[in-house]
């Protein structure tokens, strides 16, 4: 589609006798054409009339080989027909190729996403963040990228001081023993339903502790750290991520002191009365960097971050985190700026929340929907609705729907989080693409041929073989827009599509060229959709 386009701007500009961008090229509703240009621009250039401006280049264009007619519409567009036995096997050659048509990028580039707390199970909140991170490292790395993708867990602070001391309080090995995740979460969340303000000073010692090496701090420490890594990992390798590197803030928190010194020496940082240290800005709220009682904050360990990576090579550090941490990286960015981090592009990929119909949830109270029960619920529901009963295409069922309910809403918008949508099997849903894919591939299973555009291109053939052209735009777009709802939305359209050439156009018992040529429409069909689905992190099928 980009050469098309490519060509049929360079004809303008010379027809035209202006310049004409590839840009300026548009893609009109398919009754009006292939391709269109609104030659009111060059008219006004050329201080002439524009409807009379196209009519004379309309003529001219048409002598193009690979032209069957072009219209003169409205003020001044030109619609562009191509021939369609040329374009159809243009549309072929660009999804064969290696990276069907995509627009390779270079760089190094970061991801950080998911980044869980120790003692902690990941919740309902995490979902998007998981699906979200692991869909755009995908695009992506697809894109041509060298992609590192990190967990960067929260292991530091005062709320592990807080899970340790409940702990020494009400702890048990043997419960640790048999179910470490819940044990500790059940302690985090007791200590602070009960703790007054003692045990929450005796916490922040704790925390301290850790800090400073503590022997026995650090050993529990530890421990839970590993317990959660090893808990989570089971999480993950269920929704199909994985992650090129695990840290944490702990592997920052020694730099994160000696920021502190270097900022209060630069006079970047400034020493309250208190004996905290803040960071004032221009057009932003100020922010503590250091509390009083000397333990550091996510900023400062942030800060060491960023020169971490910037020494590491990267060209691009991608934080995908949700819109309430908005403020946190605008300060964040700026005071990186001020220490001179600067070679590196920083970019807070935010995203809108999750909301629930039974209101906020709040892990230290207990009132959370583990992640790990809302995979159950889609697994049980797949169960009920698909065909073939078999538990593991009922999970990748389950997660395709939940997957897709996540990442086919732009990532600026917030999600009302309702199990009747999320779950969905009809219409603009996962299992509707993964259906969609496996239906054709149910044709491909019924013959031993081999697709070949043979014969004239029929006109619901050349409509989804015009659709499969814009997958190439489509990715683009998502990996520049950080937003993988532009691959979701546009596999949902052209599944449709799909499904409109299914019932139109039989693709089995034809003549042999009729019978070939659809094949071969399927089959490209098959590579978009199974190339689609992957950079959403859903598995496509076999069977349904």
């Amino acid at each position: 589609m980009k050469q098309i386009k490519k060509t049929l701007a360079e004809e303008l500009s010379e027809t035209l006798e202006a310049e004409v961008d590839v840009d300026d090229i548009e893609l009109p509703e398919p009754e009006h054409g292939d391709f269109a240009y609104p030659a009111m621009k060059a008219a006004s250039e050329k201080e002439v009339n524009p409807r009379q401006l196209a009519e004379e280049a309309a003529e001219a264009l048409e002598e193009l080989g690979f032209v069957r007619k072009v219209d003169v519409a409205g003020p001044g567009y030109l619609n562009f027909f191509l021939d369609k036995k040329y374009y159809a096997e243009e549309i072929e050659q660009i999804i064969e190729s290696e990276k069907m048509g995509v627009e390779e990028r270079e760089g190094k580039v970061l991801v950080e996403f998911s980044s869980p707390n120790l003692a902690k199970p990941m919740h309902i909140g995490h979902l998007r963040n998981n699906v979200l991170g692991d869909s755009i490292q995908r695009i992506m790395r697809f894109l041509g990228y060298d992609v590192t993708s990190e967990n960067y867990i929260g292991d530091w602070g005062t709320k592990h001081g807080q899970t340790i001391y409940a702990y020494k309080l009400w702890g048990s090995e043997e419960e640790f023993e048999k179910n470490p995740m819940e044990h500790m979460y059940s302690l985090y969340v007791k200590l602070n339903q009960e703790a007054d303000e003692e045990t929450q000073e005796k916490a922040r010692e704790w925390s301290k502790k850790i800090e400073e090496g503590h022997d026995e701090a650090f050993s529990i420490w530890e421990k839970f750290r590993e317990a959660t890594i090893e808990y989570n990992e089971k999480e993950y390798e269920r929704m199909g991520i994985k992650f090129d590197r695990w840290t944490g803030e702990s592997v920052v928190a020694e730099r994160a002191d000696e920021i502190i010194e270097e900022g209060l020496e630069k006079s970047i940082f400034k020493k309250d009365d208190d004996g905290s240290v803040y960071v004032e800005f221009d057009d932003l709220p100020s922010t503590v960097v250091k509390r009083s009682d000397g333990s550091t904050l996510y900023i400062s360990r942030d800060i060491a971050n960023i020169e971490k990576r910037e020494k590491e090579g990267f060209d691009q550090n991608l934080y995908i985190v949700a819109s309430e941490q908005d403020l946190h990286f605008q300060q964040l960015f700026e005071t990186a700026e001020m220490f001179g981090f600067n070679e590196m592009q920083n970019e807070h990929i935010s995203y809108g929340m999750l909301h629930l119909e039974e209101g906020s949830m709040s892990s230290s109270k207990g009132n959370i929907i583990e992640l790990s029960e809302v995979m159950d619920k889609a697994e049980e529901e797949a169960e009920k609705r698909i065909e073939d009963k078999d538990i593991d295409n009922a999970e990748k069922v389950g997660l395709g729907a939940i997957k897709y309910a996540n990442l086919s809403v732009s990532r600026q918008k917030d999600i009302e989080f309702d199990w009747d949508s999320v779950l969905s099997f009809e219409g603009d849903s996962g299992p509707y693409l993964q259906y969609s894919n496996v239906r054709a591939k149910s044709i491909l299973k019924q013959t031993e041929k081999e697709g070949e555009l043979l014969g004239e291109i029929h006109q619901g053939e050349y409509r989804l073989l015009k659709k499969l052209a814009e997958f190439p735009s489509k990715v683009e777009a998502a990996g520049d827009q950080r937003d993988p709802a532009k691959i979701a939305n546009y596999l949902s359209t052209l599944s449709e599509e799909f499904n409109s050439f299914y019932h139109d156009c039989p693709v089995l018992g034809e003549d042999e060229k009729t019978t070939k040529r659809r094949l071969r429409v399927v089959e490209l069909f098959v590579d978009v959709t199974d190339q689609g689905l992957n950079l959403m992190g859903i598995e496509p099928l076999d069977e349904m």
